[in-house]
């Protein structure tokens, strides 16, 4: 499928100092929040990747920060691609949505805005199943192909699979795998609630 747009799922981003100046970057998986591991630099890699395989796509990058500080997390995430080669007139940043449930709300608005029939959605595999619950209950007829950014990875650099494998060993990707899997079940159970913004805090 050759997609009209590329929608990056974003997970953190992380405030450091530099030149006596507050900056922020995304997270690595050695970044985790209440519910496990985070992992976004693999997303903003995985989607220049994707960029370049599909030249004519705009990449949309996702959120806000649930608090309200600022940068936006879709600006922290634009950044990054565009340092990765991707030309800044292609980037859109989306900063109304705060989760992942409101990121798949937000991608369909745009879409169906903007007349993009079918989509990419480039997140963390774990995260899969229950974005594309999300997607489900939009009822939404546009196509989209649901990408996790360690299998583009891996196609472009076989040394990340050695990699990756050692980060699913850490904790913190049991933990995100528990939690991402009790989310799941409380969609299904129509049970699901965001969680608070503590919660979120990325370490």
């Amino acid at each position: 499928m050759t997609p009209d747009t590329i929608i990056v799922f974003s997970a953190g981003t992380i405030p450091y100092e530099e030149s006596g100046r507050t900056r922020w970057r995304t997270t690595t998986y050695d970044n985790t929040d209440a519910f496990g591991t985070l992992g976004g630099r693999d997303r903003v890699e995985a989607a220049a990747l994707l960029a370049k395989k599909y030249p004519d796509a705009y990449i949309v990058t996702t959120s806000r920060r649930v608090t309200g500080e600022l940068p936006a997390q879709a600006e922290v995430y634009a950044g990054e691609v565009a340092s990765l080669g991707v030309a800044r007139e292609r980037i859109i940043e989306e900063t109304e949505s705060i989760n992942a449930g409101t990121q798949v709300q937000e991608a369909v608005r745009l879409a169906t805005e903007k007349g993009w029939k079918k989509l990419v959605f480039v997140l963390s595999g774990f995260q899969i199943p229950r974005v594309r619950a999300f997607y489900e209950q939009t009822k939404s007829n546009i196509v989209v192909d649901f990408v996790s950014s360690e299998s583009v990875l891996a196609a472009a650099d076989p040394a990340f699979v050695e990699r990756f494998a050692e980060i699913k060993r850490t904790a913190a990707y049991q933990t995100r795998l528990t939690s991402e899997a009790r989310g799941l079940a409380a969609i299904k159970a129509g049970t699901y609630q965001s969680a608070p913004p503590e919660d979120k805090r990325e370490r």
